[in-house]
């Protein structure tokens, strides 16, 4: 195995784990390329090397961190289980609301760039959330007949408790059953 091409793995692997905590905390127009050069140490032509731009390293970092996701909601199990699972994967995935990166995507120019992240969003998690809801309303689980309406609904949960355990006094996996209790449930006692 060529010795470079692992570096070179490791040296990208890094630029977008650095790159995810740096969007999420500061937004696309706060982060520097330089700071995060510095926090990854290495060089801006290395940096360039495996990303055009600062617009293209954004669009790799939510791609890179949005894979996998469908893994999740589609592994076997109950639809509680399924929704506990992505809850807390989102929940321990996310430092911030994640619409906040959403919203980013009004300064990116690139069309095809706007079109890579849209395709992500809904090939990693909007689509599999969906295609999980449109199973719980066919078997009878879930009431309503519009599974994007009911993703909608779920994930607006669970984005506005992304970061936020510690302020109800829960760990991540309390939250995510609870949420998913109350989610399924309602809060009606």
């Amino acid at each position: 195995m060529d010795v470079d091409r692992i570096l070179d793995h490791e040296k990208a692997e890094r630029i977008l784990q650095e790159g995810w905590v740096l969007f999420q905390q500061k937004g696309y127009r706060g982060v520097t390329i330089d700071e995060l050069c510095a926090r990854c140490e290495l060089t801006k032509p290395t940096l360039y090397y495996y990303f055009q731009d600062k617009e293209h390293l954004f669009v790799s970092v939510l791609q890179y961190r949005l894979k996998g996701f469908h893994g999740v909601i589609d592994q076997p199990g109950t639809l509680v289980e399924r929704l506990e699972r992505i809850a807390i994967s989102i929940l321990e995935s996310f430092q911030a609301e994640y619409n906040i990166l959403l919203r980013d995507r009004e300064h990116i120019k690139d069309p095809e760039a706007l079109n890579q992240i849209r395709d992500a969003f809904h090939r990693e998690l909007f689509g599999p959330l969906i295609r999980l809801m449109q199973g719980g309303i066919d078997d009878g689980e879930l009431a309503g007949s519009d599974p994007q309406y009911l993703s909608l609904i779920f994930m607006g949960i669970v984005n506005n408790l992304i970061g936020r355990a510690a302020e109800f006094h829960m760990d991540t996996h309390s939250l995510a059953r609870d949420l998913v209790h109350k989610f399924l449930n309602g809060v009606k006692k």
